[in-house]
């Protein structure tokens, strides 16, 4: 992948980044695939991932270094993104599933999310990032969490009824708009 020259400066996020959609899980188990699952509301990384380093340095304590993501799956590459005052390094890996990001930082932190796509449906997002979420889970992002395909995301428009019938499983209910699912 070529790199622009705008790709590898340091790229900070000049509003206030959304409050990251995160559900993680209570206590880390050592047999579980993921840590959590994450429901970006864009494709647009600088955004997103300032809200997510915020959000997890908040849960989870200590300092984000570095995250791993599939490039297909975003807008735009940056190799740097600055969040309060510290400079994250991006990765972007072709082998990488788009429905993981990788999370890592000292002392061998390392944090692994399932991506929910940002044209999901509520309804599918919250059980997503349940499942995502539970202590022993060993579902890996990728098989389950997959995005939507181009077309489900074509069809799936706001106030679409045959969208919201195909997406939410012929229940026909349109779409709740929410910032965070509720933790349980």
């Amino acid at each position: 992948m070529i790199r622009s020259a705008a790709d590898r400066m340091t790229w900070v996020c000049t509003r206030e980044p959304p409050t990251a959609r995160l559900r993680l899980a209570d206590s880390p188990s050592s047999r579980a695939m993921l840590d959590g699952g994450w429901w970006p509301t864009s494709r647009d990384p600088v955004v997103e991932l300032c809200g997510l380093v915020t959000a997890l340095t908040a849960q989870r304590g200590g300092v984000i270094e570095r995250i791993m993501l599939q490039p297909a799956a975003w807008d735009r590459h940056p190799c740097r993104i600055g969040v309060g005052g510290a400079v994250v390094r991006v990765g972007w890996f072709t082998t990488l599933g788009a429905a993981l990001v990788i999370v890592t930082g000292p002392r061998d932190l390392r944090i692994d999310l399932a991506v929910i796509a940002p044209e999901t449906t509520y309804a599918v997002a919250t059980a997503a990032l349940l499942a995502a979420s539970r202590p022993a889970n060993t579902t890996r992002a990728g098989t389950q969490f997959i995005p939507p395909s181009p077309r489900s995301r074509r069809l799936a428009r706001h106030g679409d009824d045959v969208a919201v019938w195909e997406t939410e499983g012929g229940h026909g209910q349109p779409d709740r708009q929410s910032t965070a699912p509720a933790r349980t």
